[in-house]
């Protein structure tokens, strides 16, 4: 069985730390025993997001929120609901234009870094799961 797996773990406080530790200790043996070992890889770099964090948020983050939810007796598209989010939790950026106004604009996912993006998933899956009951499936990967 080939698999690809892909979490982040943003190491803020003892809980993630636990999070990250059982996470590799349920997973890291099976996937050795089955000759595709995990990649670990510790950084503070703030690189952009990759290829696959977004599959991951448009696969196993939108979709299950997209296909379980209905507001209103409706329900929305993936579309939607990425805007809906990256609205609310994108921060704002500004620069000065060439008339001397201050442009205001969110951000851009595509432009967050690595540890951003992760905070925004694990921000859009918190409130998705307290606020409309998703359920993420754990096997939903990249």
């Amino acid at each position: 069985m080939s698999e690809t797996i892909y979490r982040e773990f943003v190491i803020r406080d003892e809980g993630v730390m636990r999070s990250l530790w059982q996470f590799f200790k349920l997973n890291a043996r099976a996937f050795m025993e089955r000759n595709n070992p995990l990649l670990v890889v510790v950084t503070n770099d703030e690189k952009k997001r990759n290829n696959m964090q977004n599959r991951r948020y448009w696969k196993a983050v939108v979709t299950p929120i997209a296909e379980q939810v209905w507001v209103g007796g409706r329900k929305f598209s993936r579309e939607a609901w990425h805007e809906l989010f990256a609205n609310k939790y994108c921060p704002l950026v500004e620069f000065p234009l060439p008339d001397g106004t201050i442009h205001r604009r969110r951000k851009s996912t595509s432009e967050l870094t690595v540890r951003e993006f992760s905070e925004y998933m694990q921000a859009v899956e918190a409130e998705a799961a307290s606020e409309y009951g998703v359920i993420f499936y754990a096997g939903e990967a990249a």
